[in-house]
Formats: C-alpha cells, structure tokens, sequence
C-alpha cells in the first residue's frame, strides 16, 4: 500500500473527514470496508406483472421512500426482461430520500427542472412524484450520458417529461419558469467510494476545489431558472463540507436562499447538520449523500405564457389513436412524431427551437414511405391505448433475444407491427414480415451479455 494511502483511501480525504466525524471516524472507515446495501425502487408498472402477488418476503422497505426496497443481494439486473420493460429502477437508498423533499415542500402539479439528471435515477423518482399535470424537464450536459438518460426515462413510461442535453447556463433564456429545481451535483465522489475504485483514484484536495467551483455556477443557472418561491435541492454523493455546507450557505448569503426543514425519522439514522441531511454508512443502511433544501424569496406566480411562432411543425393528430388520454397533440421534432400535452405544447415548442432536445412527451412514429413506424418510447409509455397494437407474448428465451435486438420468428403473430410483452409487460415493437421478424429494439439499448442459461429470471 503506497504511503500516500490508509486502506485504500487517500491519506488526505480521511484527515479531511476527521474534523466532521471526530470519534466516529473508525467506525466510518470500517463502513467503507464493507459491501454496500442494493436497492431498487419499484414503478406503477409493477400492478400489472403477470404473476407477482407483491414484493418477495426478504425485502427490506426503505424507510424513507414507499416504493423503495433493499435485496438481500444484488443479482444479475441485466437479464431480467422487467428491468427493461421498466418495472423497476435500480437506485441507491440514500438517493430516495429526495422523495422526502418532495413530499414535504412540492406539490404534484408542478414544473420541476432536474439540471444534472443522468442517468435518471432522481428524475424516475421526480417522475413518479408528479400528477398528469405536473412536467419535468430533466437534462444533462454530456452527451452520452444524456442518451442513458432518455433511454431510463423512456423505459420509466411517463409522457410528461422532455429529455434535454445542455449546458445548465443555457436554461438562463427560461428566468423564474420553474416551480422546482433539482441540482444532483457532479462531485468528488466520495460517497461512491466503497463501490467505485475510479472515484479513489481520481480524488484529490484540487479536484474537491474544482469541484465546488463548478457547483456554485450549476446552483448560479438554477437560481435563474427558479421562480421566487419556488424550491431548489441541492445533493452531492459525498462528505467534505466544501462541497456540502458551505454550498449551502454560500447560496443564502449570495441569494438570501431561505433554507428549509426536512423532517426524518430518528429510526433512519439520518445525521442533520445545519443546512441540511447527510446519509453515512456508518449510520444509514446506503451510501454516502448530502441533500439540502431552499426557497428562493418572493411568491410564487402562475406558469408563463409562451408565444407561438406562426409556422407550427407538421402533425398527425391520427397517431394519438395510439394513446390512451384527452388533450394531448403532436409535435414533430427531429423526424419523430412525440404526443405532447395540449397545455405544455407551447412551451414544449420553445424548448424544442431553442434547446437541444432528446426527447419530448411520448415518441409515438417516425414515416418511412407510407408506413408510420412506431418507436419503442410508445410501447414503453404508460399512455399506450390497450389493443392499438396486435400483441405477443414472449417466453424468457424470447424476451432475451429480443432484448439482444437479434432476428426472431414468431409463428402464430400477426403480419406487420407487433408489440411484444413479457409477462404481461411491453418490451417493444417488432415487425413481422412472414417469415421473420424485424426487431425494432433500439441497437444502442440492446443486451450485449451473452446468456449461457435460460432459466427464467426476475427479482419480481
């Protein structure tokens, strides 16, 4: 072990911690020795899984989220088919706790901004918060991670979301719009430590300095882009009170950000501070988290109202015969048609002419010829009317080749678009031309694991 290092860790992250832990220090030394807990959180889709009576006896409930769960062990995630079909996300306990905030200082109708959001764990949770009315706008500045993020948010299913990928200054041009903002910082990544050797590798006193540098021009941007009154949460995934703190009390100094009360049960281990909740391993079953909550002064307006440009974008109202729910309309965007909410539209227009947007509503179609080919968004969106698609059952080997996006045969299906499920779950579309089956999973999506077993499997 180099003498730059005391079990693993950097000699100058644990002198940095002692001061905050004191006599604890040990105690949270040896946590990080340990295997951290898995959890997934559970989605609306779950009602529907044919053949789950409810969640297996040896879960753990997560105390702090009601749809959150801990397994005794963590399993091979990728093969089961209902990961896919978006049952359930894989999420870190101590990240649920934003649930809490929500509950407490936001309401279900709200427009909710999540600035730093892949790969989409918080804007799942966000999604799942929400009503029908309520709209989140979740965004991430690097591209590839913005593509993980539409990817989980499409398999999450809800229709009220855009996927945007920019920079967080860029959200400047939409001043005082949203009802919420959520700031997932990019840290130093302590708190990832006891799972994630890169972040030891990669910690530093300079990097923690760089780090709070571009968090404070994040939480500049967020500020912006919140409406007086409106609720801003901050979080990091990690320990030193630069990052953490002093974040927080830099905003209410700079901004007079009012800080607010998160209640938690003392059976949670939650450690309090004075500007906000901190999740250590040593006390809290989950990984290390710092989240605080504030109120931008004022009172909060009514939502905006966005100018529509004379020339719309082309639509194809007869595509909604594919969704089940009133007052939505079609947008046309990068050559797929999406299905909007008729009282987002304006807005969603704005930001699809003046942002880079991934993804906006449900993907209902691209045109190829004559032909309207629909996207895998439409299958995975709970919006998707029951029988606007013939439908076909797959068994475990089959739901696994289709997943693979490999060719199939499927027998006794119809000709032409099919939507596939599995256990009464739909994973996507295939086309069937007779004698095969186009498979239309997306390649960027598809399981590249090459299964030696087909023993069926889920969690669920």
């Amino acid at each position: 072990m180099s003498e730059n290092t005391v079990r693993g860790l950097p000699v100058g992250f644990i002198d940095s911690v002692r001061p905050l832990l004191g006599a604890e220090t040990d105690e949270f030394l040896s946590a990080l020795d340990s295997d951290p807990p898995v959890s997934v959180r559970l989605s609306r889709k779950v009602r529907s899984v044919g053949g789950c009576s409810g969640v297996p006896a040896s879960w753990r409930p997560v105390l702090w989220c009601p749809d959150g769960y801990y397994l005794p062990e963590r399993p091979q995630f990728t093969l089961d088919p209902l990961l896919h079909a978006g049952a359930y996300y894989v999420q870190e306990a101590s990240s649920m706790f934003l649930w809490q905030v929500l509950v407490q200082h936001a309401a279900p109708d709200w427009l909710v901004l999540d600035m730093c959001a892949a790969p989409g764990g918080k804007s799942t949770l966000i999604g799942s918060f929400l009503s029908e009315r309520g709209f989140l706008v979740c965004n991430e500045f690097v591209p590839q991670r913005a593509n993980i993020l539409a990817e989980n948010i499409s398999k999450w299913g809800r229709g009220n979301t855009l996927v945007t990928n920019n920079a967080p200054a860029h959200f400047g041009q939409y001043g005082g719009l949203f009802d919420a903002v959520v700031v997932d910082a990019p840290c130093s990544g302590e708190g990832m430590f006891r799972k994630d050797e890169g972040a030891i590798a990669e910690w530093s006193p300079a990097n923690v300095a760089k780090c709070v540098v571009r968090q404070r021009e994040i939480l500049s941007s967020a500020w912006d882009a919140l409406k007086p009154g409106g609720l801003l949460v901050y979080s990091t995934c990690t320990y030193n009170r630069m990052e953490n703190e002093e974040n927080v009390q830099w905003l209410m100094a700079e901004y007079g950000a009012e800080l607010l009360d998160v209640a938690t049960d003392g059976s949670w281990g939650v450690w309090r501070t004075e500007c906000g909740c901190r999740f250590m391993p040593h006390r809290t079953l989950g990984e290390g988290l710092f989240m605080a909550a504030v109120r931008k002064p004022g009172e909060r307006d009514g939502d905006r109202a966005f100018r529509l440009p004379k020339r719309l974008p082309e639509k194809e109202e007869g595509l909604l015969r594919w969704i089940d729910a009133r007052g939505w309309t079609t947008l046309l965007h990068k050559d797929v048609y999406y299905a909007v909410q008729e009282s987002r539209y304006p807005m969603v227009l704005s930001m699809a002419q003046n942002l880079n947007v991934l993804q906006c509503g449900v993907p209902l179609a691209v045109r190829k010829g004559k032909d309207f080919v629909p996207q895998q968004g439409l299958a995975l969106s709970g919006l998707l009317a029951e029988g606007a698609f013939p439908a076909c059952g797959l068994d475990y080997r089959q739901a696994v080749t289709f997943l693979r996006a490999e060719a199939m045969t499927l027998a006794d299906a119809p000709r032409g678009f099919v939507l596939v499920t599995y256990r009464g779950q739909p994973l996507g579309f295939v086309k069937n031309v007779g004698n095969r089956c186009n498979n239309l999973y997306p390649s960027a999506w598809r399981i590249r694991m090459n299964p030696t077993d087909f023993t069926p499997f889920s969690i669920l």
